[in-house]
C-alpha cells in the first residue's frame, strides 16, 4: 500500500463542498493540513469512517520542528546528565545552588538540574534551551577578550552566516526602524549596556545573552537620505565557549521575544 505524498490525494476523496465545519475553509486546504499532521481525517463531517480508516493507513506521521527540537534537547539532557556541576560551574560563570546549575541569560537566572532539566521564570522554548544546553556541553571558560569580530568569522558560522545576516542583524534593524524606543527600551530592560566604540554607531550596546558569551550591537540611524545600520557583533572568545548555530538560536531568539513584546505593547499593537 502506497504512502499519501500529494494533498490531491486526499482531495480526491473528499465532498468538496468546502463547509468549513473541519476548521479550515476549503476542502482542499483541510487535505494539505491532513498531509502535513496539523489535522486528523475524521475531522471532516462528510468523509465516512471506512474511507477514514482506509487513507489513515496510507499516511505516515510527518517530523515537525517542535518533534526535531525535542529530540535534540533530549539528546543533550542526557549528556548533561553526566557532568560533574561542581566542576562545570566556574567555567560557565554560573553559580551553584543545592547542586543545580543557575546560569545567567539576558539578565534572567534559569536553573539547570543534575538531569538536564530547566527552570525558570521565563518562558522556556528550543531558542533558549538549546543554546543554554551547547553552552554547559561547550564552554571553555574563555573570557572575553573585546576583540570584536562579524558571526560569520567564528569557527562553523559560514553556512550560518547568510542566515544570520537576515533573520537576525536585518530583523533587528527593522524593529528598531519601526520601534526605535520600545526596542531600546527593551535592550536595556534585559541588561544591555551603552558602551563607547570607535564605529561612529548612534547606539552601541552591550548585552550577555549568556555569562561568556556577550553581543554587541551597533545602530546607525537613518539619515539625510541614507538608510539605517545595524550589526551584532561576537567577541572572538564566544567561538570558544559555544557553537555557531547555537549563538543564531540566541540572537533568533532575542529578535522573536521582541516581536511578540512589540505586539504586546506597541500603541498600534502591530510589528510595522
Amino acid at each position: 500500500m502506497s504512502e499519501i505524498r500529494n494533498p490531491l490525494e486526499i482531495y480526491a476523496a473528499l465532498a468538496k463542498i468546502n463547509c468549513g465545519q473541519c476548521g479550515v475553509p476549503s476542502c482542499l486546504a483541510f487535505a494539505a493540513a491532513v498531509l502535513q499532521g496539523q489535522k486528523k481525517l475524521a475531522a471532516c463531517p462528510a468523509l465516512a469512517s471506512e474511507v477514514v480508516a482506509q487513507l489513515s493507513r496510507r499516511l505516515v506521521p510527518r517530523r515537525t520542528l517542535e518533534d526535531d527540537s525535542q529530540q535534540v534537547i533530549r539528546q543533550l539532557r542526557q549528556e548533561v546528565a553526566g557532568l560533574d556541576f561542581s566542576l562545570v560551574a566556574p567555567r560557565l560563570g554560573a553559580r551553584l545552588v543545592e547542586g543545580n546549575l543557575v546560569i545567567n541569560c539576558l539578565g534572567k537566572d534559569f536553573l539547570l538540574t543534575p538531569s538536564g532539566e530547566m527552570l525558570s521564570d521565563c518562558h522556556l522554548n528550543h531558542w533558549i534551551y538549546v543554546p543554554l544546553l551547547h553552552y554547559v556541553l561547550l564552554c571553555q571558560g574563555s573570557e572575553p577578550q573585546g576583540e570584536w569580530v562579524p558571526y560569520g568569522s567564528l569557527p562553523g558560522a559560514v553556512e550560518w552566516s547568510q542566515w544570520f545576516s537576515h533573520r537576525c542583524e536585518e530583523a533587528l534593524r527593522q524593529l528598531a526602524d519601526a520601534h526605535r524606543e520600545l526596542v531600546f527600551e527593551l535592550l536595556h530592560l534585559f541588561g544591555a549596556k551603552p558602551v563607547a566604540m570607535s564605529g561612529g554607531a548612534d547606539h552601541a550596546l552591550l548585552i550577555l545573552p549568556l555569562p561568556r558569551v556577550p553581543f554587541l550591537i551597533n545602530y546607525w540611524e537613518p539619515e539625510d537620505g541614507f538608510p539605517s545600520k545595524l550589526n551584532i557583533l561576537l567577541d572572538r572568545s564566544a567561538g570558544k565557549n559555544i557553537n555557531a548555530q547555537s549563538i543564531n538560536l540566541l540572537a533568533r531568539g532575542i529578535i522573536e521575544m521582541f516581536r511578540q513584546l512589540i505586539l504586546r505593547h506597541s500603541r498600534e499593537g502591530k510589528l510595522f
